[in-house]
């Protein structure tokens, strides 16, 4: 059942005020997003981190109901069931988007009150005016409801385990994969990210969601929180998602796009692997492949870092602090590509002071910073150390 036929054709007088709230669309849709973010949580997040997308959706709402006053036509209900589903998929609660229902509804009202004034309608036809958005708030209601109780209804155990499935590639056969992405609200053949984070409370996926989804990306995640699905439309909105992530304060690994459900453990392994490239305890996002050296000494094997790291031995077993002076003049002499007078810019000592631990530095590690092979050794090791400093 896609529509009902609860809309009969309006008076003139009030057609005429319809026809001029979608004249001032953009103005009115301003309006009800702050009142939104006024009176409801949820919208008040929303608001803070995409007040554009949340004016947009409420300017197509708006459009959608006002059109269908007008014209007297049909309203549509599609679009009330489709949310009820997504909003039950990613966990927004139910009593946030029905209060979101009766808010517009009531906005719609009064604005079309307020531009009629005084004397305009009589007190009959405002009551039918009345009447009409009620029964429109509770239809769209209903339609929401069901949809999202039979999403709600579905036994978690079982989207647990197909995700599960998903994440480490148990699903072979496109049947068993197509029936899966269905299930789960997902694109059989969409357009993905895959994202690990860092160990976080298992509610903070919430927050990860909410600051995606405010941008019209689903996103899909485990119980615990630490990986996820990030459904996008085109390769560009890579870099859009890796800026909302970004603004999170915790660390997150992307994986490049990738498309279809049988490349999910892959990419969920190299953003594990993006997610190792950033130091222990620091926030920010990687993205696979970004840096290629990071992201080799990432996902090296315990032996293999642990052979990088000998390189850089007799600097290690110095005391903390003067292993740290030589380390941090390294790396700034790496930042600052090889000059000494860059890298003591960057560590507000003299050029002089820099050189003075290089030489150090070369003697403790047996390696000549003028050697190319010594320099891409000792530049691996430091990344191998970077990485695993708490």
């Amino acid at each position: 059942m896609g529509t009902e036929a609860l809309v009969t054709p309006v008076p003139p007088d009030q057609r005429e005020l319809l026809e001029k709230m979608l004249s001032r669309l953009p103005e009115f849709a301003d309006q009800l997003a702050r009142l939104l973010s006024e009176q409801d949580e949820f919208y008040q997040q929303v608001e803070q981190v995409a007040p554009d997308e949340l004016r947009q959706v409420c300017r197509a709402n708006l459009k959608r109901a006002l059109t269908a006053f007008a014209d007297g036509r049909e309203l549509p209900l599609d679009a009330a069931r489709k949310t009820g589903q997504a909003q039950a998929r990613q966990g927004i609660p139910l009593t946030a988007v029905l209060r979101a229902f009766r808010i517009g509804g009531m906005f719609v009202y009064e604005a079309l009150l307020g531009l009629a004034g005084p004397g305009y309608i009589s007190p009959t036809q405002t009551a039918a005016m009345s009447s009409t958005v009620w029964r429109t708030i509770d239809l769209y209601s209903d339609a929401l409801t069901t949809a999202y109780d039979e999403v709600a209804a579905e036994p978690p155990p079982r989207r647990r385990e197909l995700l599960e499935n998903l994440l480490h590639g148990r699903l072979s056969d496109p049947a068993e994969l197509e029936q899966a992405a269905t299930e789960l609200g997902l694109p059989v053949t969409g357009m993905f990210i895959a994202v690990v984070t860092e160990a976080v409370e298992p509610d903070w996926h919430n927050t990860v969601e909410l600051a995606l989804r405010a941008r019209r990306w689903n996103s899909l995640w485990r119980h615990t929180g630490d990986a996820g699905l990030v459904v996008i439309d085109r390769v560009e909105d890579v870099r859009r998602v890796r800026d909302v992530l970004a603004s999170l304060p915790i660390a997150v690994g992307m994986s490049r796009p990738f498309s279809g459900t049988l490349e999910i453990p892959d990419a969920l392994h190299r953003a594990r692997v993006a997610r190792l490239s950033l130091p222990a305890g620091k926030a920010g996002v990687s993205v696979f492949g970004d840096s290629p050296v990071t992201t080799l000494v990432a996902g090296a094997a315990a032996m293999t870092r642990e052979m990088v790291r000998a390189t850089l031995a007799g600097v290690l077993a110095l005391a903390p602090a003067e292993r740290k002076v030589l380390l941090d003049t390294l790396g700034a002499w790496f930042a600052g590509h090889g000059s000494a007078r860059e890298a003591a810019d960057q560590l507000f000592v003299h050029p002089n002071t820099v050189r003075y631990r290089l030489r150090r530095l070369q003697e403790l590690t047996k390696r000549d910073l003028t050697d190319p092979i010594d320099v891409g050794e000792l530049y691996v090791a430091l990344e191998s150390v970077r990485l695993d400093a708490g």
